[in-house]
């Protein structure tokens, strides 16, 4: 009868157990992007953060036991590949609600998660927006830790996770010490100190920019690369194109957008490559006697003008040598130049891509509606206010513009009988007319951009706004320094219909644009204004990403809204140190200003205020 007794409360026990575990496992679902590996499966696991119940021992919330992902299924969804791993937490009775977590990678590989939902009693669910790298084990040394997307102030917090956000901010402040890894979720900033390469030679040494009066600039994220031998001052840098350059794996691009720019990079890459080959052209000193062969570049019926007056011009030798070495792509030269410019691993990638038609640009929109819009002073105008110049152009408070300088040449008679009817003082109190300028921050640099072989100017435009609210250009004035110091050439073109008036009004037009290159460098237009439009539009704003990520905890209400804006930023920029803004890079063999083009961005952002970013403020000031 004991014995009975006791195996009936045995029953009991284990049912009460069995059921207290019931109780207390939290499911969820783990989603991670594919990148051309297999998932890390049990390879990686999940632990949980209580945000409501702290472990004595440690001061932060309870922790759970460890999840491992098993069971992954694999789908597609808007081109984006995932998969998705289903996993069950036991924790204790009196765990609480779950706030942060930590994932362990033991795979020999790195992966991209992407979110974390788990789902506790009552039918809550708990949201991770995580959209970052996840690195393996073996070179961080450390688990990753994830914070919910409930947001909290500092003084909100829930003491669980008191202690979590504090020594989270601790290590992604760093020490500021020790070359960068790739894995290292680190912020500290540093200057534009990495555009020169001064070890290949004095034409390579590119100033510093930031942290000084003459050139200042806005901060980037460290990457710690030793000093160059030469150039203390300088980090060292590789020699070809790379796309690995250090960033937080939480600034990184996700898949999918990491591949959307690697194949777009492969075709600008090759052009860039095929562009600056010109020692393969040596005989064929090619340069463009109107602006029809200009479009026939870029025409889609560029095959009709090679088999006329191009393929009529292409003869002899130099025939010959766009069949054998252009025609059949990356050959001899061009392709042995690739390899030393891009890692292995691209050179596969843009080998591959080069049975596309390398020689053939992308059709510009405008061009496929009308071949000849580019030429039209409506398209002018529109283009004004369609691409970065909105940023610079402002009403014009006095006549003529008066600059650092000196007063302007362009004249009353030039532009009052092009108003509509109006007299120039009216318009002007109508706050019609507008001036696009760029002239006092450009004329210094003139002499030294034009020793280059390089024909460039400094330029005024004005516009009139009319009932449409299109923009009439009415006057270009193109100006050079002078011979003596302190003095300078203008000359002032107007719009014109025909004869030889008509075609310097179209040569003015282009010079305005800023897209006076050297003729051996057929590529597609870049404009000085692009290097601009980038300190505006993204160095800026590095600094305001570290300082966030160093001071403002992921749960922060301000770190949540701005992270959109944020978004591929810094990665974008890195890029860009790497490949477009460098010494050698696309801007300096593309842009006329060449080797100061840098230099040229930096003397912009001497104008640069805080208090005049928010739009209202520079509508006003302009």
């Amino acid at each position: 009868m004991q014995k009975r007794k006791r195996a009936v409360q045995s029953k009991i026990t284990n049912y009460h157990a069995n059921r207290s575990i019931k109780q207390n496992i939290i499911k969820g679902k783990v989603v991670i992007q594919n990148h051309g590996q297999s998932g890390p499966g049990k390879s990686a696991s999940v632990q949980i953060y209580s945000s409501s119940i702290v472990d004595p021992s440690t001061g932060k919330g309870k922790l759970s036991a460890k999840a491992y992902l098993n069971h992954g299924k694999s789908k597609g969804h808007n081109g984006t590949k995932t998969r998705t791993y289903k996993i069950k937490i036991h924790v204790e009775p009196d765990f609480g609600i779950p706030g942060a977590f930590l994932m362990k990678n033991q795979h020999k590989h790195k992966f991209f998660l992407e979110s974390v939902t788990l789902e506790i009693p009552d039918n809550q669910i708990i949201y991770f927006d995580c959209r970052s790298w996840v690195y393996p084990l073996r070179k961080t040394k450390s688990d990753r830790l994830f914070f919910s997307n409930n947001i909290y102030l500092p003084n909100q917090t829930p003491s669980a996770l008191l202690e979590l956000r504090r020594l989270e901010l601790v290590c992604l402040r760093g020490d500021g010490t020790q070359e960068r890894k790739e894995w290292d979720q680190i912020y500290d900033y540093d200057y534009y100190n990495d555009l020169g390469y001064p070890d290949k030679g004095q034409e390579h040494i590119r100033p510093v920019l930031g942290g000084s009066e003459l050139n200042p600039y806005p901060r980037r994220v460290r990457t710690g690369c030793p000093p160059s031998s030469t150039e203390p001052s300088t980090e060292s840098q590789t020699q070809t194109i790379s796309l690995d350059i250090y960033v937080p794996p939480d600034e990184r691009f996700s898949p999918k957008k990491l591949s959307e720019f690697t194949s777009n990079s492969i075709q600008a890459t090759l052009h860039f490559v095929i562009a600056d080959a010109k020692s393969l052209f040596k005989q064929d000193s090619r340069s463009f006697e109107s602006f029809d062969e200009i479009r026939d570049m870029f025409s889609s019926k560029r095959s009709q003008a090679v088999e006329g007056k191009v393929k009529e011009k292409l003869k002899g030798k130099v025939k010959e040598k766009l069949k054998g070495k252009v025609k059949e792509k990356l050959k001899g030269k061009v392709k042995e130049k690739l390899k030393k410019l891009v890692p292995y691993e691209h050179f596969k990638k843009i080998t591959y891509a080069s049975k596309e038609d390398l020689m053939k640009f992308p059709l510009p929109q405008i061009i496929t509606e009308n071949e000849l819009a580019w030429g039209n002073d409506e398209e002018f105008g529109r283009q004004m206010l369609a691409g970065t110049n909105p940023t610079r152009i402002q009403s014009l408070q006095t006549f003529p513009p008066e600059g650092r300088n000196g007063v302007s040449t362009i004249q009353t008679s030039h532009i009052e009988h092009n108003l509509d009817g109006s007299t120039l003082l009216q318009a002007m109190n109508e706050w019609r007319i507008f001036i696009l300028d760029h002239h006092d921050y450009l004329m210094p640099y003139l002499s030294k951009i034009n020793t280059n072989g390089v024909c460039a100017y400094a330029s005024r435009t004005l516009f009139y706004l009319r009932s449409d609210a299109t923009l009439k250009p009415l006057a270009i004035e193109l100006s050079l320094p002078g011979s003596c110091a302190g003095t300078e050439i203008s000359r002032v073109f107007l719009p014109a219909n025909q004869g030889t008036e008509a075609a310097l009004w179209q040569l003015a037009k282009a010079h305005q644009k800023e897209i006076p290159f050297t003729t051996e460098y057929p590529m597609p237009p870049f404009t000085l204004i692009c290097a601009f439009s980038r300190l505006h539009t993204h160095a800026v704003v590095e600094p305001f990403i570290i300082a966030t990520r160093r001071q403002l905890s992921v749960m922060h209400p301000i770190n949540w809204l701005l992270r959109p804006h944020f978004k591929d930023t810094m990665h974008i920029n890195a890029l860009a140190r790497s490949i477009l803004i460098n010494s050698g890079g696309i801007f300096e063999k593309t842009l006329f200003s060449g080797q100061i083009s840098m230099e040229l961005s930096s003397e912009l952002y001497k104008e640069w205020r805080f208090d005049e970013q928010a739009l209202p403020a520079d509508l006003v000031k302009r």
